[in-house]
């Protein structure tokens, strides 16, 4: 009976957990949002020889303040620059506070 409540208690957990998870929202390109992260970041200071791509996992303040929550890429040099150049800086936009947003980044090459 003790392992049966014990299940049913981890069972719980499990499925508020899953339940509470978000989502994040995804930014589309061209909007305000994306150009305004686009004109933070900036040309990079590192050689480009590829196309470079990330998924950037963000969420903002109280007071619209960038905090970057993880950079999905295979390039550690790109995860730096983007945590360098966008987390804690503010953003002028109107998304909601506290809600998970992902926007995807592309470098390309100058070839």
């Amino acid at each position: 009976m003790k392992r049966f409540k014990l299940f049913l208690l981890a069972l719980g957990l499990v499925a508020s957990t899953t339940a509470f998870a978000a989502n994040p929202a995804p930014i589309s390109e061209g909007t305000n949002t994306s150009k305004e992260l686009k004109k933070m970041l900036k040309t990079p200071e590192f050689i480009v020889d590829h196309d470079m791509e990330a998924q950037v996992l963000f969420t903002l303040t109280e007071d619209n303040e960038i905090v970057i929550l993880s950079v999905a890429t295979d390039e550690e040099q790109v995860a730096s620059y983007v945590k360098e150049h966008l987390n804690h800086k503010t953003l002028k936009s109107d998304l909601e506070q506290g809600k998970q947003y992902v926007i995807p980044l592309k470098i390309k090459s100058r070839k």
